[in-house]
């Protein structure tokens, strides 16, 4: 396995909507590696969660999870998620206020209001498909990722730039 490069905000690829990934590119060796590659650079970066267009792949692809991560040391923990052209259906209106960060924004958090509840419907690694009914902090992650694969970042969804803040300053006043 390889890591690969993550890379950062105004790269313009974090910008772009994903194509789908096709039932016959899944079956490749190339993409099962790219597969294997895309869940080490995210475990190596301490992610929750990590899109392929996030290392400038420009497929409908991510993948989440939480154990013991530094980043985010009080997660409540969730088994690997691989998730090919997946699509997010709201379950409650209810929103939960959470601090996020980036991959692809470095040392930068910020404040985002997020669904508590959602269904994840996706292909698995091998193109089956599989939905999962997913809360709080797994809700958030999977939503955060699913932005990434239509060109959102999460700033662009603060409705108030007052918490956006380094990481350092976010230990020190907000954690």
């Amino acid at each position: 396995m390889a890591l690969l490069e993550v890379i950062k905000m105004g790269n313009p690829s974090l910008r772009e909507v994903c194509s789908p990934v096709s039932i016959a590119e899944i079956h490749t060796p190339k993409f099962q590696k790219f597969i294997d590659n895309l869940i080490q650079t995210q475990r190596s970066e301490s992610g929750a969660g990590i899109a392929a267009p996030q290392v400038n792949v420009l497929k409908r692809v991510f993948t989440m999870e939480m154990k013991e991560n530094p980043r985010y040391p009080n997660k409540t923990s969730f088994p690997l998620i691989i998730a090919l052209n997946p699509e997010i259906e709201i379950l409650t209106n209810k929103k939960i206020k959470g601090w996020e960060g980036c991959l692809s924004i470095p040392g930068i958090r910020g404040q985002i209001p997020r669904n508590e509840k959602v269904k994840l419907k996706a292909l698995d690694r091998y193109g089956k498909p599989f939905e999962a009914i997913l809360t709080d902090f797994a809700a958030v992650v999977a939503q955060h990722e699913l932005d990434h694969l239509n060109g959102i970042l999460f700033i662009d969804r603060m409705k108030t730039m007052k918490t956006l803040t380094f990481q350092k300053e976010y230990e020190l006043y907000w954690m």
